[in-house]
């Protein structure tokens, strides 16, 4: 079953054009909706969305501010904030579609969009506005860090943002703490919208999320799946899995990679993980 894809655009909080993409399916059982992580965009999920054809599930993505087709400096925000007030548009304007709204509804979060994605849940309580969210789905979910900052970067992150908030550098993050497959680190490196670049607004405004995270993980109580590896390079994987644990919910999923990269879609361990993505899914389809 072929996917039909479009394209489209939808104004941010603050009147930013921000970019969104739909691969719709006929008589589509749900669809997910996701939100990619830092530094890469929507097209960086062409291999999990390929998995699912056939299964019935239609998806929609979008581009964060400073990141793929949308507008702003890359990798650059005032404060983490703003991603999540924009993900609130997002999933405003997807549950507005007569296609999406009639049907479950999925939400899924890669890094840093799984931490957007738990900030929206908790501050906007965004299952209880849309009874036809059925289920969540967390890829490495940015819940605490686990590359090594720079000391002065760490330290000096509150005094950069003060004098030169547009400033962006670094994320320290390499290809092949990605994925370890080569052929996809090759995509990488040809792939013009991915960067490597980062603010201290939001760098700042991870640290101020985590404890929230971790203090408030069992207010969501959203059937829940988790895919991580046993050690990220990346991300805290006991940060992730210490979250996961906390969440009110008795029906879960978790599939834990034994030294595996941090974009699980497109390491060399992706089948599994895949098969594991959608086994839980195919619990909320619509039966016809």
């Amino acid at each position: 079953m072929m996917y039909e894809r479009s394209e489209l655009f939808f104004t941010g909080y603050d009147g930013a054009k921000l970019f969104m993409q739909k691969w719709s399916t006929k008589n589509a059982v749900g669809t997910i909706l996701f939100t990619h992580g830092q530094a890469e965009h929507s097209d960086c999920y062409h291999r999990l969305i390929d998995s699912f054809s056939g299964t019935g599930w239609s998806f929609i993505g979008w581009d964060l501010r400073g990141h793929g087709k949308s507008e702003g400096l890359r990798g650059y925000a005032k404060d983490f904030n703003e991603f999540v007030s924009d993900y609130s548009i997002f999933l405003d304007k997807c549950l507005s579609l007569n296609e999406v709204n009639s049907k479950p509804v999925l939400l899924l979060g890669h890094s840093m969009g799984g931490l957007i994605q738990t900030c929206g849940l908790l501050e906007n309580k965004y299952s209880e506005k849309y009874p036809n969210i059925a289920g969540q789905i967390l890829s490495s979910p940015l819940f605490g860090v686990a590359i090594d900052v720079p000391v002065w970067k760490d330290s000096g992150a509150t005094f950069i943002n003060a004098l030169l908030p547009k400033l962006t550098m670094s994320n320290e993050i390499k290809n092949e703490q990605l994925t370890r497959d080569v052929e996809v680190m090759r995509e990488y490196e040809a792939d013009t919208y991915r960067h490597g670049r980062i603010s201290s607004g939001v760098y700042l405004g991870f640290k101020r999320e985590f404890p929230i995270v971790l203090a408030r993980a069992s207010e969501i109580k959203l059937p829940s799946f988790l895919s991580v590896s046993d050690s990220d390079p990346v991300i805290s994987s006991e940060a992730a899995l210490k979250a996961f644990d906390l969440i009110d919910t008795n029906i879960k999923g978790l599939k834990i990679i034994e030294g595996g990269r941090h974009e699980l879609y497109n390491d060399i361990c992706r089948q599994d993980v895949f098969k594991a993505v959608i086994d839980f899914a195919d619990q909320f389809r619509q039966t016809k």
